[in-house]
């Protein structure tokens, strides 16, 4: 009973994360075509579900794990916890201060936590992801089925980008433009990571499936 609710609770949050993923990425599409704040916040509520449900899936595959590797997925669910609150508190702050500043913050103030290449909150919004690709490499080595290489396989490369994702915000200036605002490199980037991402609660749907079935 135990195992089998995991399996339908992960199965929910797997197919959670891919929807969610996917209309972030159409997020990110409408900012760079519409050239308007839709895109952004839209992209902000998004990814403030995104955490909350990468927790619930990397909770259930921690579950599933057998007692050798429970480690691993405990390091897992714990680096997606860390994950999480960098980036929510992150996006929540641009959706209830920097866009509706009811405080009537100066612009120079505003900056301050206004979400940018460069600002402090991009610097902690790295931070989160790089926490998401440490639980993602911890995860994957909990996956032992071989009708599941894929989704380790995704798991390991996702990791890797820890160190991408580390550097960023040392490298800022390649994502702002000569005039001081940001340019269109970091949405696509963004782009990128959805399409190497989306495949992993994919697959981890599938996996949950065929376990659930199973029992």
């Amino acid at each position: 009973m135990h195992a089998g609710l995991a399996s339908v609770v992960g199965y929910r949050a797997a197919i959670a994360v891919s929807a969610e993923t996917i209309l972030f990425a159409v997020s990110l599409i409408i900012g760079l075509s519409v050239r308007s704040s839709v895109g952004p916040i839209a992209g902000y509520i998004i990814c403030i579900f995104l955490a909350a449900s990468v927790i619930v899936l990397m909770a259930a595959a921690y579950l599933r794990v057998p007692e050798e590797h429970r480690i691993l997925g405990l390091l897992a669910l714990l680096a997606a916890i860390v994950y999480a609150p960098f980036c929510m508190g992150n996006y929540f702050i641009q959706i209830a201060v920097v866009v509706r500043n009811p405080l009537n913050l100066p612009p120079d103030v505003l900056r301050l936590v206004t979400f940018v290449p460069g600002s402090p909150m991009f610097a902690l919004d790295m931070l989160g992801y790089a926490f998401l690709c440490l639980s993602t490499v911890a995860v994957a080595f909990t996956i032992l089925d071989p009708r599941d290489k894929p989704l380790r396989i995704f798991c390991i490369v996702h990791g890797a980008l820890v160190l991408p994702t580390l550097a960023a915000p040392v490298l800022s200036g390649f994502f702002i433009s000569t005039s001081g605002q940001a340019n269109d490199v970091g949405s696509w980037v963004l782009l990128f990571w959805c399409a190497l991402f989306t495949p992993i609660p994919l697959l981890f749907a599938s996996m949950f499936r065929r376990e659930r079935e199973s029992q």
